[in-house]
């Protein structure tokens, strides 16, 4: 029913629980976590339960490289799979930390300067809707292309893909509330 991926980058590891909608049933979980080109973590858990999954020289996300790993989770019930779900996760930490005497944005426990455009998500011929994916992705893709490294989302919810596309080309997002 409901699925939680924290990652932890100063322990190595991704924190990820799955819900389900009866918690008394005893239900595991088989996950599979690959980078791309090969394997990385074969883990098993109950559900409803935080599991600790070790992820070994973990490939640090940043703008400058956006690296995904890819995730596998089948919830598994009286010896047959229940249900499947792929996802993704990316590895990185963000924090405000002291650099000298100030307080900083750090990004997987570094400084990283923080450039971009605020950015009001209006469109020609949608206002607030996009016309297609691809719109999504070239859009982000020109954030990257000018050299922004951010983007501040004012007063607006993205749809899921617009926050997929950040991830995957490389772009931090200052979400306004």
């Amino acid at each position: 029913k409901d699925l939680k991926i924290v990652p932890d980058v100063d322990r190595s590891e991704v924190h990820l629980k799955v819900n389900t909608t009866d918690p008394a049933t005893q239900s595991t979980v088989s996950i599979l976590v690959d980078d791309g080109d090969m394997v990385v973590k074969k883990f098993e858990g109950n559900a409803n339960t935080e599991l600790n999954i070790p992820i070994s020289n973990p490939k640090l996300w940043s703008p400058d490289r956006p690296f995904l790993y890819n995730l596998e989770v089948s919830l598994n019930e009286g010896g047959s799979t229940r249900d499947k779900v792929s996802s993704y996760f990316g590895m990185r930490k963000i924090q405000i930390g002291k650099v000298g005497k100030f307080n900083r944005i750090l990004l997987n426990n570094k400084y990283v300067f923080e450039r971009g455009p605020l950015d009001q998500g209006f469109w020609p011929d949608g206002i607030y809707t996009a016309p297609t994916d691809d719109a999504l992705k070239s859009d982000i893709a020109s954030m990257k292309a000018l050299g922004f490294n951010m983007v501040r989302k004012h007063i607006k919810v993205e749809p899921a893909r617009w926050y997929y596309w950040t991830d995957k080309l490389g772009l931090l997002v200052w979400q306004d509330m």
